[in-house]
């Protein structure tokens, strides 16, 4: 008897799932209104969501995009992908909580995929929200459950994944894992949710936009932008997607002077970060007006000294004339990383190339045959010569021709300032910083070799530069920078017989950099009572 009671349970089930009776009932009638289902429901107050219904709205002039959360809602309902830049403190998080219980309210099994770096990003901000949500949410869908990390629409029945959101960390820590775990949600209706956008890995962004093949599949990214290379920046820049910028100038508390949603950002908090960062500085344009940099604050090398240098091609013509060199960036592999040769003469870089590299050996002999019918001496041949680039080395030395071995690895080169560097590594890609940073070295055009060059971060410790591992590039941004490290080879064994151009001043430096290495303690002070203005700060052992 109890068998049958179980299959006859199975089939009212099969047919209640195939019926659409299934579970709570969806508010399938805030389909198209989104503002609407969170005033009704939810009891928010319609002029904290539209922000212009304000009477103090009526004469403002937008910083960002006006009425962002409203822009952001009609993008979703079009069916578009959205991608939002903000400063802190303008309820980007808020609603972004809001969004996903929306989003499952108004769909029958829909799944909503909420992303960050980490696990506890996830907790203390989108899934706290949801969890202050939750009386109202549940008090509407009675049969729904909130877990950790999960909200389950059924939460007494069978099939409690198909109509469900949840949280899920995919952190550079993570690496390929986390990008293949990505792939694994699917759904007619399926919206992922990213929070602190800049933190999530290239890859993860990739396998979620290859999950993401039905039409009713959509993104929404949303954090404070680090600079132009993050995977925010990135996503917004991406042809089809929405993109928002919520200025922190525009937020109702600044605009009316009152405390209109309480804990946001105020006159006051701007203020403080004017004093301290000054308006032009890249932290108060990302955290305040929601602007991305053009690089990281922790960035090796800026963008505008890449862009500086492709101007300088004709300034500095006559080093055509002087010897020429090779850097080379060995790949073994069929379809996995690519190798690549930079060539140039002097400080002019002509050109740097990319290409499938299967053989590194084969490379090595490719490297010395151009080098011979170039006229290009062993001594102005770089080549890495870490683990399948040793092949490389080796295969040129083999036939006689000494090219130098650009081992990162190894210890610094014995030069005057040898004991700054952790590695030779730092120790190149530190003289690719300097000689861009003081014009002495010229570029060309080539977006990928400029988002190569301004991708490694840097930090001190112990007295030590430390540039960021090629390793830990990859996992950032999911390739391996091949014409960025061409060119630093290429840059540490050229003929350095040229005029240098006068450093900068430390007025031109970039002031957050070195707030940051002076309470790093990593800072010798400028005294201009002293120097002679030739000099700029310089990297102390502690």
């Amino acid at each position: 008897m109890s068998s049958l009671l179980a299959v006859d349970a199975e089939i009212e089930w099969r047919r209640r799932q195939a019926a659409g009776t299934f579970g709570p009932k969806p508010d399938t009638e805030y389909q198209s209104n989104p503002i609407g289902w969170m005033v009704d429901r939810m009891g928010m107050r319609e002029e904290t969501l539209r922000w212009s219904l304000l009477p103090e709205y009526q004469n403002h002039r937008w910083d960002g995009t006006p009425d962002p959360l409203i822009a952001i809602a009609d993008a979703l309902v079009a069916g578009k992908d959205v991608g939002v830049e903000s400063g802190t403190g303008t309820g980007k998080t808020r609603f972004g909580a809001l969004i996903v219980q929306w989003y499952l309210a108004v769909y029958r099994d829909a799944i909503t995929v909420t992303l960050a770096p980490k696990g506890d990003q996830l907790r203390l901000h989108i899934w706290k929200e949801i969890g202050r949500d939750w009386q109202k949410f549940s008090k509407r869908f009675p049969q729904a459950e909130l877990l950790d990390l999960a909200l389950r629409m059924r939460g007494d029945e069978r099939d409690r994944q198909s109509w469900a959101a949840v949280g899920f960390p995919v952190g550079v820590e993570a690496g390929a894992e986390s990008a293949t775990k990505a792939q694994g949600f699917h759904a007619d209706r399926l919206l992922f949710v990213f929070e602190e956008t800049p933190g999530i890995p290239k890859p993860v962004m990739t396998a979620v936009e290859n999950t993401c093949t039905g039409d009713n599949n959509q993104r929404l990214a949303f954090g404070n932008p680090d600079h132009q290379q993050d995977s925010l920046h990135e996503f917004c820049q991406n042809p089809g997607v929405v993109h928002v910028r919520m200025s922190a100038y525009d937020h109702p508390n600044v605009v009316t002077g009152r405390d209109v949603i309480p804990g946001a950002v105020t006159r006051k908090a701007i203020l403080r970060r004017k004093l301290k960062y000054g308006v032009e500085s890249r932290l108060y344009q990302s955290r305040v007006r929601g602007i991305s940099p053009a690089e990281a604050a922790d960035a090796l090398i800026k963008l505008s000294w890449c862009t500086h240098a492709k101007g300088l091609q004709s300034a500095y013509r006559s080093d055509r004339h002087v010897r020429r060199a090779l850097g080379v960036d060995v790949a073994n592999s069929e379809n996995g990383d690519l190798g690549a040769i930079a060539r140039g003469a002097g400080r002019i870089l002509e050109e740097v190339v990319a290409f499938p590299c299967p053989n590194a050996n084969a490379l090595g002999r490719q490297v010395v045959s151009e080098a011979r019918s170039a006229e290009v001496d062993p001594e102005y041949v770089g080549i890495d010569g870490v683990g399948v680039g040793a092949g490389a080395v080796n295969e040129a030395r083999d036939s006689g021709f000494w090219v130098q071995a650009c081992n990162g690895g190894d210890k610094p080169d014995e030069t005057a300032d040898a004991e700054k560097f952790n590695n030779k590594r730092s120790q190149m890609y530190w003289q690719m910083r300097l000689d861009l940073e003081h014009a002495d070295l010229a570029l060309p055009e080539d977006d990928e070799l400029i988002e190569d060059l301004t991708t490694p971060k840097w930090q001190t410790r112990n007295g030590k530069i430390i540039v960021e591992s090629k390793e830990e590039i990859k996992k950032r941004i999911g390739r391996s920078p091949n014409k960025g490290d061409a060119a630093v080879y290429w840059n540490w064994v050229r003929n350095r017989d040229v005029p240098l151009v006068t450093k900068q001043k430390p007025q031109d430096m970039d002031l957050e950099q070195l707030a940051w290495l002076e309470q790093e303690g990593d800072l010798e002070p400028w005294n201009s009572s002293t120097d002679d203005g030739s000099a700029y700060h310089q990297i102390i052992n502690d």
